[in-house]
């Protein structure tokens, strides 16, 4: 899913959102509630990136130097 569609689909549950609200006697401002939203979701994506690609555990640390070592010997092989 691109970043387009998933914030095509959160105006829509939060345009959703803000009417029931409305109906239900709260004046909410659509713009103010949408951002709020979209921060909350890029901070959300942010921290699940930095997660994913940093080494922060101690198994994804040997993992790596694993990695390292076969992306060494490969390179080693290609040279010969």
């Amino acid at each position: 899913m691109n970043t387009e569609r998933i914030k095509a689909i959160l105006t829509i549950i939060v345009t959703a959102a803000v009417n029931v609200a409305n109906i239900l006697g709260y004046a909410l401002d659509m713009d103010a509630v949408l951002n709020c939203v979209l921060t909350i979701f890029s901070f959300i994506c942010i921290m699940y990136s930095w997660w994913f690609n940093q080494n922060v555990t101690d198994e994804a640390q040997q993992a790596q130097l694993v990695l390292n070592e076969l992306k060494a010997a490969k390179k080693a092989n290609h040279a010969l």
